[in-house]
């Protein structure tokens, strides 16, 4: 019988200053820290052309970061901060609220350009579902900042527009409220290297609560799952990956995103991936068997993280503490503008 686990197991010490609070100049800038079994080195991130082989299929996440957080004013003068985590329709999304009086069902808020006029229709443990008086894209457009992380202790400015979002986001996705980070690090030149060595294949996953809701105190089991997200996978691309297995080429998957897509849609009865919209709240763990990826390129997970555990159960738990350790001696940069990993599967016990 597994043994319980609990989000301390996986706390580690970061000293404040190796937080990216800003991304480097160049995309591709960062280091690399290559992680196979205990093996440990770093190099540029760059070296990625020369670690991926002409056999490779990397697959990516198309998705798009909205400017989905809102800041507005009560009439007051409060502060009101509103975080769209995903549409329901039109006009109408689940928020997560800070400084919101949630008794009051209608109410206008204010903006530095126009009123907002909000109706409450459900408050919920997670979030609150909130229809809005105009078309939420049109509005976050509008007056939207983009979601950086809290932890960068930084208000958005101009550059996240640019460099919180990967250069093969897609319009068609526009539909997350963090990044796929793993991605930003990859620029147009490396991209087209990149196609013009390997097959390339494309997914998306629709990035919520899920990725980075805190996880509670509490014992984490096989039954343990995380917030709901929605990903797409087209038929084109199901086709690709399948073949891919057939064939045993190496799946290389840029992110944990695109990892949790991949593991949710494999159907372990046919041994295929299946195509198509599709949720998933699943949660990876120790123990976890993994059906598809056979590498990982991430960027470093905050202590305490589902992420964490997620690359920890990928590579094995001692060999990432290992490497979070060494990094951290080796002045690595971490989180969401920080550098890179890239992980080969571990198939010893964590």
């Amino acid at each position: 019988m597994q043994k319980d686990i609990y989000k301390s197991d996986y706390y580690y010490d970061l000293p404040e200053d190796l937080i990216a609070k800003y991304p480097v100049k160049n995309r591709t800038s960062s280091k690399l820290l290559h992680l196979d079994g205990g093996d440990i080195h770093i190099d540029e991130f760059i070296s990625i052309q020369d670690e991926l082989k002409d056999d490779d299929v990397l697959i990516i996440n198309e998705t798009k970061v909205i400017p989905a957080r809102l800041k507005l004013k009560k009439q007051t003068g409060g502060s009101v901060e509103l975080l769209v985590l995903d549409k329901i329709n039109k006009n109408v999304g689940n928020c997560l609220t800070k400084g919101l009086n949630k008794k009051i069902k209608e109410q206008t808020l204010y903006s530095e350009n126009f009123p907002v006029k909000i109706s409450i229709i459900n408050v919920y443990e997670d979030s609150v579902e909130i229809k809005f008086n105009q078309a939420i894209d049109s509005l976050c457009d509008a007056i939207g900042h983009i979601p950086i992380p809290p932890y960068l202790n930084r208000s958005d400015e101009e550059l996240d527009r640019d460099r919180y979002q990967s250069v093969f986001a897609n319009d068609k996705h526009k539909n997350s409220v963090a990044a796929p980070t793993a991605s930003l690090h990859f620029d147009n030149k490396l991209m087209e290297q990149l196609e013009a060595k390997l097959t390339i294949c494309k997914i998306n996953l629709d990035i919520g609560l899920g990725t980075f809701k805190p996880l509670k105190d509490e014992p984490i089991t096989n039954k343990s799952k995380l917030h709901k997200e929605d990903f797409y996978i087209s038929e084109s691309s199901a086709t690709v990956l399948n073949d891919a297995i057939s064939a045993n080429k190496r799946l290389v998957a840029l992110g944990t995103t695109t990892l949790r897509a991949l593991e949710s849609a494999y159907d372990v009865n046919v041994k295929k991936i299946r195509s198509g919209p599709q949720s998933t709240e699943i949660f990876i763990h120790e123990g976890y068997k993994f059906n598809v990826v056979d590498s990982l390129i991430t960027n470093f997970h905050l202590p305490e993280s589902s992420l964490l555990m997620l690359v920890s159960a990928f590579a094995g738990k001692e060999n990432i503490f290992n490497a979070y350790k060494y990094a951290i001696k080796n002045k690595m940069r971490f989180f969401s503008y920080g550098d890179a990993m890239i992980i080969k599967k571990c198939h010893s016990k964590s």
